[in-house]
C-alpha cells in the first residue's frame, strides 16, 4: 500500500529503521505495512502464521479490545522458544471506529545473547520505543486539532508550539536512535547509483524555501551537469542537513544571517562546503566538536542538544568513505567541507527512481532536522 492513511503515516516514518519489528494493520486486521526488520529474511514475521496469532488473540479473548480501542499484548510461547510477545495499538477515529492497527514485535533475549544488541530490551531501544509512540499519538491529534479548526488564530498558535516541541523531541529521539545503531553495528548505508547534483539541487530548493519563511538567507551552487555515483539519499540529506541546522542555529536572522552551500566536483570526487556568518568557534571548543556528547552554546558557555549531531554527521560520511572537517573563528562564523569520492556503479547497481521532494514529507530528515532552527509559527 503505497498511499497510507494519514494515521498510519507518523508511525511509518518514526519505525521504518527501527531494528523493533513493526507492522500496520488495516480495520481487517491485514498487513498493510511492515518495517525494515520485519523485512528481513530471518525475523520473526518470516517465521510465523499471522492468521494463527490472530486465532491465539481471539481464543484469549483478546480482539474485542480492539474494538474498544484498548491496547493489549499477546504472549505465544508455543510457536517459539524463547517467547515471541506480540504489541496491539488500536487507532481509532473521532466516531470511534477502527482505523487500523499498529503492531509491535518482540522476542524474549537474555542479557548474555547475541540478540540482546538489537532486542526490545536493551535499554536504549526501550528508552525509543516509550518516545515514539506516544509522539505518534500526539503528532495524529494535533494534526486533527489544527485541521478542525483552522479559523481559530489563537488555537492554531498554540497547536503550532506543541507541534514544534514534538518535533524537537522526535529528533533527539532519532539522534539517540541512528547513534544507537552506529554502537552497535547496525546501521549500514544503502548505496544506489543517482545523479547527485540533482539530488542535491532538490534537496537546496526545498531547504531555501523552508528557511526562507524562518528569516534566513540560504543560497546554494551545485553544478548542472549530472555526476552519477553511488550513496545513500537518506544518510546523506542526514548529514547535510544536520550542517544546515548547525549552521542556523548558530546565526542570527535579525543579523542578516546567511548561509551558503556550494558544491563542486574536483576530479573523482565531490566538494561540498556550508558556510555561515554566525558566532563560530572557540579553539577549544573547536577541538571536541566531533566529540560524541559534547555540545556547546557560544552565548550561554552552557551545553545546548543532545551534542550527536556533528559525531553522527563524520560517522555517515566515513561510510560513504568520504570526510568532514571544520574551519571557524569566533565571531566570523563557520565552513564545514565535506567530501565524498566518485563510486562509479557497476552494470548491476540498483538506480533510485526520480527524487522526492523532502518538503512533500512533514516527517522528512529536513523538517525533523531543521526543527532546531525553524520557530514554531513557520
Amino acid at each position: 500500500m503505497n498511499d497510507h492513511p494519514g494515521w498510519a503515516k507518523p508511525f511509518i516514518a518514526m519505525y521504518a529503521n527501527s531494528p523493533i519489528v513493526t507492522l500496520i494493520l488495516d480495520d481487517t486486521l491485514e498487513i498493510r505495512w511492515e518495517n525494515k526488520a520485519a523485512k528481513r529474511g530471518g525475523s520473526l514475521i518470516r517465521q510465523l502464521n499471522w492468521d494463527d496469532c490472530l486465532v491465539r488473540a481471539k481464543q484469549n479473548g483478546l480482539l474485542p479490545c480492539l474494538q474498544e480501542g484498548k491496547p493489549f499484548a499477546l504472549a505465544d510461547p508455543l510457536l517459539f522458544h524463547p517467547p515471541v510477545h506480540f504489541v496491539f495499538q488500536p487507532q481509532m477515529d473521532e466516531s470511534g471506529l477502527l482505523q487500523g492497527v499498529l503492531v509491535h514485535v518482540f522476542q524474549e533475549v537474555g542479557a548474555s545473547s547475541p540478540e540482546w544488541r538489537e532486542s526490545m530490551y536493551q535499554p536504549s531501544n526501550i528508552f525509543n520505543h516509550q518516545f515514539r509512540a506516544p509522539l505518534s499519538q500526539i503528532f495524529s491529534v494535533l494534526n486533527l486539532l489544527q485541521t478542525e479548526y483552522q479559523k481559530d488564530e489563537i488555537l492554531q498558535k498554540y497547536l503550532g508550539n506543541i507541534n514544534w516541541y514534538c518535533y524537537r523531541i522526535l529528533r533527539t529521539v532519532i539522534n539517540f536512535s541512528m547513534d544507537n545503531r552506529i554502537q552497535s553495528g547496525q546501521l549500514k548505508p544503502k548505496m544506489l547509483a543517482g545523479d547527485l547534483c540533482r539530488f542535491m539541487r532538490i534537496l537546496c530548493k526545498d531547504t531555501a524555501e523552508l528557511l526562507q519563511n524562518a528569516g534566513y538567507h540560504f543560497v546554494y551552487e551545485v553544478p548542472d551537469e549530472p555526476f552519477v555515483s553511488l550513496y545513500d539519499g537518506d544518510l546523506l540529506s542526514c548529514a547535510i542537513c544536520n550542517l544546515i541546522s548547525n549552521a542556523c542555529k548558530f546565526t542570527s536572522p535579525e543579523a542578516g544571517g546567511l548561509i551558503s552551500l556550494k558544491m563542486a566536483i574536483w576530479e573523482k570526487q565531490v566538494i561540498i562546503t556550508i558556510t555561515d556568518n554566525g558566532s563560530g568557534m572557540k579553539p577549544q571548543v573547536l577541538k571536541r566538536a566531533f566529540e560524541r556528547f559534547y555540545s556547546f552554546d557560544p552565548e550561554t558557555e552552557a551545553p545546548c542538544g543532545d551534542g550527536l549531531g556533528l559525531f553522527i554527521c563524520r560517522f555517515l560520511l566515513q561510510l560513504h568513505h568520504g570526510t568532514l572537517a571544520l574551519q571557524t573563528k569566533e565571531r566570523e562564523g563557520t565552513t564545514a567541507a565535506l567530501t565524498l569520492p566518485m563510486a562509479k556503479p557497476g552494470g548491476n547497481a540498483v538506480f533510485y527512481d526520480d527524487p522526492v521532494s523532502l518538503a512533500r514529507d512533514r516527517f522528512s530528515n529536513l523538517y525533523v532536522i531543521l526543527s532546531d532552527a525553524i520557530p514554531p509559527e513557520v
